[in-house]
């Protein structure tokens, strides 16, 4: 039985590699299966999770999808301010 989970673990690799699923999607798949896999590629799936989160993250800044607008008043993004008084 845990040959044939790790085949289905592989596909998920192959899928997120070839952007056919998200990162979100991949960490969903491998929530589902963390207790039928063998941790060595519990832990090799979740770093391939990490880097195409980080590699997307670092496209949306080059390509400026993603822009920070700090807040006038309390200089953070999302704004702070209707949290209450400053301290």
């Amino acid at each position: 039985m845990k040959v044939e989970i790790t085949k289905i673990m592989c596909i998920i690799c192959i899928e997120l590699e070839k952007s056919l699923i998200s990162p979100l999607e991949a960490r969903r798949n491998l929530a589902e299966m963390a207790f039928d896999i063998d941790l060595e590629h519990f832990l090799e799936v979740e770093e391939k999770i990490e880097k195409r989160i980080e590699k997307n993250q670092f496209y949306s800044l080059l390509t400026g999808e993603k822009t920070v607008e700090l807040c006038p008043n309390c200089g953070y993004d999302p704004c702070d301010c209707l949290w209450g008084p400053n301290e």
